[in-house]
């Protein structure tokens, strides 16, 4: 058995995977929490890992792979020149074990943000606000130096509550 990446429509992975595994596929699509915004509030949401791509096992003598270029959310099998590409199963078994127990989901390392880079606070009363990371404060605190009321404030902050601006 091997395993080869699939390509898909957008925002169709989950379509995709469900409709191949319906054909008798063992699919895998890697999910992560993501942070966004909504009416104000930071919000997390599962979404793939990589967007457009999931993961399929199959056996290419007794499996007939020209059935996925057909499957509803799927666009074609990827390839590299003619062959098709081939995944090493080692990169699945690592993706697969960095997977929550409970959620299913991929734990990502956080994004290390260094003193001196730009920031964005993404929860808490201080959400949404920019500004310089000033110094860390053991593991969990953080000193940023926002620009409040026209002038330059410390505030001490979640250190976990901070992502690299954009």
């Amino acid at each position: 058995m091997e395993w080869f990446a699939v390509y898909t429509r957008p925002r169709q992975e989950r379509v995709a995977r469900e409709h191949l595994q319906r054909q008798g596929f063992d699919c895998f699509l890697p999910l992560a929490e993501n942070p966004y915004q909504k009416l104000r509030r930071q919000k997390l949401r599962a979404e793939p890992l990589f967007p457009r791509y999931l993961f399929l096992q199959a056996e290419p003598g007794r499996q007939n792979l020209a059935v996925v270029r057909s499957t509803r959310g799927a666009v074609d099998l990827v390839r590299t020149g003619c062959s098709l590409l081939q995944v090493d199963a080692g990169v699945i078994q690592a993706l697969r074990s960095r997977q929550d127990d409970a959620t299913g989901l991929i734990r990502l390392a956080p994004d290390p943000v260094r003193v001196g880079d730009r920031v964005q606070v993404f929860t808490g009363p201080l959400a949404g606000l920019e500004g310089v990371l000033a110094e860390r404060c053991g593991e969990t605190r953080a000193m940023l130096m926002l620009g409040l009321l026209g002038r330059s404030t410390l505030v001490e902050v979640d250190a976990l509550a901070l992502k690299r601006a954009v």
